[in-house]
C-alpha cells in the first residue's frame, strides 16, 4: 500500500508539471503587464476553469482554476481511490502560487508547503525562448515522447506518452485535457468535460482557514520513491 500511495503522489506531481509552458520566476504580485511576453507564460490562454471526471481505480471529479497565464493555479479534487478492495476518500486542494505549492487535505485540516517544483524545471530549462519550446522540453525532460495528434473537446491536442509511469497525455496549449495511466495495478483516467475561458474568482487560490501546514522537501519524496523502486 505504501508503494501505491507513493506512486499516487508521483502521478499528482507529474500532472502538475506537465501542465506547463514557459515562464520566469514568479511572485505573488505577478501582474498582467508582467505576462506580456511568451517567456512569462505557462499556458497559451490567460485564465480558465477546466472541469474533469476521474474514472478507473480512482473515481470522482477535479476542477482546475488558473489565471495570470497559469502563474497562479489551484486544483480541487474529490474522489475515492480503490486499491485491492480497500477504498480511501480523497478531498484535496492543490495550490501553486509564486514560489510555493500547497497540498492540502481538507478532511484532515492539514497540508504541506513545498518549494514550487515547476520553478526548478524552469531554472534547468531557462535557455528555452518561448512557452511552446519550453513546454516541449519540459515534457521531454521527464521522459515523455510525442506520439501523435488528436482532436479532443474541439481542441487540437498533441499526444505524449510516458512509458516509465504508463501514462498518455492529451495536451492543448500546455494544459493537460486528458490523461490515461495504467501502472502497478492502478488504472486512472482523468478527462476534461468542460473548458470555460475567462476570469476566475480570487478566493479559489486562498488557503482554507484552520489548515495546519508542514514544510516538506520534495527531493526527499523523490529519493524515497527511487528507493522503493529498487
Amino acid at each position: 500500500m505504501k508503494k501505491i500511495l507513493l506512486l499516487a503522489i508521483t502521478l499528482t506531481l507529474s500532472f502538475l508539471m506537465l501542465n506547463c509552458g514557459d515562464s520566469s520566476k514568479d511572485n505573488n504580485d505577478f501582474s498582467d503587464k508582467d505576462a506580456s511576453s511568451d517567456a512569462q507564460k505557462r499556458y497559451g490562454i490567460k485564465s480558465a476553469v477546466v472541469e474533469y471526471i476521474i474514472t478507473g481505480s480512482q473515481e470522482g471529479t477535479k476542477t482546475l482554476y488558473f489565471d495570470k497565464w497559469g502563474m497562479r493555479q489551484a486544483e480541487y479534487t474529490r474522489s475515492v481511490l480503490t486499491v485491492s478492495g480497500f477504498s480511501k476518500p480523497i478531498n484535496l486542494v492543490n495550490i501553486i502560487d509564486g514560489d510555493y505549492q500547497y497540498m492540502i487535505n481538507i478532511d484532515q485540516n492539514s497540508g504541506t508547503k513545498t518549494r514550487n517544483p515547476i520553478l526548478k524545471s524552469m531554472d534547468e530549462l531557462k535557455g528555452q525562448k518561448g512557452f511552446n519550446e519550453f513546454g516541449e522540453q519540459m515534457l521531454l525532460s521527464i521522459g515523455a515522447n510525442k506520439i501523435g495528434k488528436e482532436e479532443f473537446l474541439g481542441k487540437d491536442c498533441d499526444i505524449y506518452e510516458m512509458r516509465n509511469i504508463g501514462t498518455k497525455l492529451w495536451v492543448w496549449k500546455w494544459i493537460t485535457l486528458k490523461s490515461e495511466t495504467n501502472s502497478r495495478g492502478l488504472e486512472i483516467n482523468v478527462t476534461a468535460t468542460r473548458i470555460n475561458e475567462g476570469s476566475v474568482p480570487k478566493d479559489k487560490f486562498t488557503i482554507p482557514e484552520k489548515i495546519t501546514l508542514n514544510e516538506v522537501d520534495l527531493d526527499n519524496i523523490e529519493n524515497e520513491m527511487r528507493e522503493e523502486n529498487k
